[in-house]
């Protein structure tokens, strides 16, 4: 099995927003399908679990300087046996490429755990790399139309044709938002850019409309710039609120129109993010001096430089993987592994590194022929 690494993103928004994007795209209207997510104690980072497999990894935003988000893809965690035995069955059933059939006859039953792991590792990949086209095609409605997929889902070369089709929630009624996008176009067409932009509207059996009742429902926009098109049915919501059916055709710069049309519709309160809150900060007691004992961070790996793969390696090793399960997943030797460990051990101390016993899994027994 080859390890996967995390995937990076860098981005010129903070962290609260791209936060807030994500966890936007969860909501039911977007269909997240099985993905779901949990946030931990930093705010900042969002366990990413699938229904049927579990964890498939996290999604984190780091602030690399003012202003300036690095959106980064941590792979799921390590398997341990406890886990691949209880997920058995699925994995059997699921995993029909899988082999281990000559294990289960020599009552290989360590050699079988590992052959479930590795399967069960194999389908949280997959599952994270759906989990990422997904994400990163929602996240375009939000105003981040320029993130590519590392995965691509077709064979065929990129085009800048485009036909995306959406909802998107926001508040107060059908003739409302017709009144606000009738001005806004007109004000947009005071711009070089959007000079030949183009505004209809429409109400059912109606064509291209000067007056909106304040009742009306639905209400059908237009808008037309060169080959680009807009398309947008208005429907008022049961609850509260309208509900827009958006379909974008034509070239990619088509967003750009959207993009204007959400940060208008954001000035008017009729949509908003959900609110991250600021992580706790340390409140600084003054006292005497004195030496106090602290744990290792949870994510200490992070502490060294980012040089090849020396920081999946160390996450790796704290996982309680051994020297020859690490070298499968980063693509090295065991030999190379266990080089590295001991260098990294020299330069950064034990309290980084530490010595250990690995009981992760245990090397199958010798099986008489």
């Amino acid at each position: 099995m080859t390890y996967s690494p995390a995937y990076h993103f860098s981005i010129n928004i903070t962290q609260q927003r791209l936060v807030a994007s994500i966890i936007s795209c969860f909501h039911s209207i977007y269909d997240p399908g099985s993905f779901q997510f949990s946030q931990p104690i930093d705010p900042y980072a969002l366990q990413i679990n699938c229904q049927k497999w579990g964890d498939i990894g996290r999604v984190i935003c780091l602030e690399v300087q003012a202003g300036k988000t690095e959106l980064r893809f941590d792979p799921p965690q390590a398997i341990t046996p406890d886990v691949a035995i209880a997920n058995e069955k699925l994995i059997r059933e699921e995993c029909r490429n899988t082999k281990w059939t000559l294990a289960d006859i020599l009552g290989q039953n360590d050699q079988v755990v590992i052959t479930l792991s590795d399967a069960l590792y194999k389908k949280r990949l997959e599952r994270q790399q759906e989990f990422i086209v997904w994400l990163l095609d929602q996240l375009q409605i939000f105003g981040y139309s320029d993130l590519g997929s590392p995965f691509s889902r077709e064979n065929t070369a990129p085009t800048d044709k485009i036909d995306q089709h959406f909802n998107f929630p926001i508040q107060g009624t059908p003739a409302q938002f017709g009144v606000m996008i009738r001005q806004f176009s007109t004000m947009l067409r005071n711009q070089p850019k959007y000079q030949k932009l183009l505004c209809q509207l429409s109400l059912t059996g109606n064509k291209d409309t000067l007056q909106i009742p304040a009742d009306a429902n639905p209400v059908d926009v237009k808008l037309l710039l060169a080959k680009n098109q807009i398309t947008i049915n208005v429907h008022q919501l049961p609850s509260a609120g309208s509900l827009l059916r958006v379909q974008l055709s034509g070239e990619k710069t088509i967003w750009l129109i959207w993009d204007k049309i959400r940060d208008e519709l954001e000035k008017l309160w009729w949509f908003t993010l959900p609110e991250i809150p600021e992580p706790a900060k340390l409140v600084e007691i003054k006292e005497e001096p004195q030496q106090i004992e602290t744990s290792t961070p949870v994510e200490v790996w992070m502490s060294i430089p980012n040089i090849g793969a020396n920081r999946d390696i160390l996450r790796l090793w704290h996982q309680g993987l051994t020297c020859g399960q690490i070298a499968t997943r980063v693509g090295l030797t065991k030999k190379t592994i266990l080089n590295r460990i001991n260098r990294l051990r020299k330069d950064y101390g034990i309290q980084i590194i530490p010595y250990r016993k690995s009981n992760f899994i245990k090397k199958p027994k010798d099986v008489p022929t």
